[in-house]
């Protein structure tokens, strides 16, 4: 069973979650990490790609690969050990690789490589201009990681969405964030965490504190006001439920899509008792493709059938995804029960999923997923139960993925928090 299974098996059970750009604005850097841009030598390549960047934070070189349109790929630079010369990236989506030397004149000097073609030498030229680009922007933390966000509309209060386990921008929210804007007349930001998307790396464990501490330095750089609207899936329901017991004041509303709950892994096991097995099966098949380090030692490109084994072909990517899964029932479920408080007034949805075929494991009954919608409908009725101003709304026809399968029901419920919370403060 391959990590893209394991991911959307956490997706459907609930154990985890699985527009129009914002102007282009230049990152703001700590002067400790170095920051630097270079053009491509070769003229072929040259016309594909506008440039490259590389810049160090606090634990590792990390960056980005600038197409022709100025829209950008990740780039997941491998550690020097791992490195044949004195820097190697890959950039997953498009398959490349380059392993380089550093010159005396500060060029880079080496082997790019392309699925299809021919190994290349190539040289990255110093510019001592940044390259504009489109499709969002990059906010820098204490740290000096990047995180990407995509804006859009103009308003109060700042709706802020965060996707689940194995997600990412493009895939989870797309026009939803464009349709929100439109609707509650107010600004939208999804942004990609640490290791996924355009996102830089973040260190080891990823639960959710971290992931609330990257949101809060993220916003705060960013310069967007509180209070804040939070939008989670699934997983992201941890992140956002977590950052409002921990910041109350700069919270103003929510909207639960599907949540996972609190301590759900248990309820689960304790129901449904081939659960157990079935993870442990999948424990041993993750071990067994150690498709990180694998990916990292020898770069797949997307369709390659090792890259479709796995799951995807995002080393980095696919390492915060299982981090996120493996401290769900452990630290991040203890973090999130310590800070639990009540929400008071405060405008809260909660919208729950009615198709339970979809997305279920082959081997679970009828009685499994009675189970399973039982305890999740209890868990979903809890968190609602944490606002004495809430909406728990079943969407029909909507499977785990309530965003993608009825984004009306998402648009409509952040248009009600965020006119609930404007009412309030007149």
């Amino acid at each position: 069973m391959n990590r893209l299974v394991v991911a959307g098996l956490a997706g459907c059970l609930g154990l985890s979650a699985c527009s129009n750009p914002a102007a282009d604005q230049a990152p703001v850097r700590p002067e400790a990490y170095s920051d630097e841009w270079f053009a491509l030598s070769d003229p072929a390549f040259g016309a594909r790609y506008l440039g490259v960047n590389m810049h160090d934070t606090e634990h590792a070189k990390a960056g980005r690969l600038v197409l022709a349109d100025g829209s950008a790929v990740a780039l997941r630079v491998l550690p020097p050990d791992q490195a044949d010369g004195d820097v190697r990236f890959i950039a997953p989506a498009l398959g490349v690789s380059y392993t380089a030397s550093l010159q005396p004149d500060s060029e880079w000097r080496g082997r790019w490589s392309e699925p299809g073609s021919e190994a290349a030498e190539v040289v990255l030229t110093p510019r001592a201009e940044a390259i504009v680009e489109t499709g969002g922007q990059f906010v820098v933390l204490p740290d000096g990681r990047r995180m990407h966000m995509v804006c859009t509309g103009e308003g109060s209060p700042v709706v802020v969405l965060d996707y689940g386990a194995g997600g990412t921008v493009k895939k989870d929210w797309g026009a939803i964030a464009v349709a929100i804007a439109d609707k509650a007349q107010t600004r939208v930001c999804a942004y990609d965490r640490a290791g996924r998307g355009l996102s830089d790396p973040g260190p080891m464990p990823r639960n959710a504190a971290a992931v609330v501490a990257d949101m809060d330095g993220m916003l705060t750089a960013a310069k967007l006001p509180p209070p804040y609207v939070l939008i989670g899936h699934s997983l992201g329901s941890y992140h956002v439920r977590l950052f409002a017991n921990t910041f109350p004041d700069k919270v103003g509303g929510m909207v639960l899509i599907d949540p996972s709950g609190d301590g759900q892994l248990e309820r689960f096991n304790a129901a449904i008792p081939k659960l157990a097995e079935l993870q442990a099966a999948q424990s041993s098949a993750q071990a067994e493709l150690d498709c990180v380090n694998r990916l990292r030692v020898a770069p797949a490109p997307p369709n390659d059938p090792l890259a479709q084994q796995c799951g995807g072909n995002d080393p980095d990517a696919m390492e915060a995804t299982l981090s996120e899964i493996e401290q769900m029932p452990g630290a991040s479920t203890q973090q999130l029960t310590a800070s639990h408080r009540s929400y008071g007034d405060m405008p809260l949805v909660v919208l729950t999923r009615t198709d339970y075929e979809r997305d279920m494991p082959t081997d679970f009954t009828a009685e499994d997923r009675a189970n399973m919608r039982k305890i999740w409908e209890e868990m979903h009725t809890e968190m609602a139960a944490l606002s004495q101003q809430s909406w728990h709304r079943f969407v029909p026809g909507a499977s785990h993925y309530i965003q993608r399968d009825n984004p009306e029901a998402v648009v409509e419920a952040a248009a009600d928090v965020v006119t609930a919370l404007r009412a309030a403060s007149h």
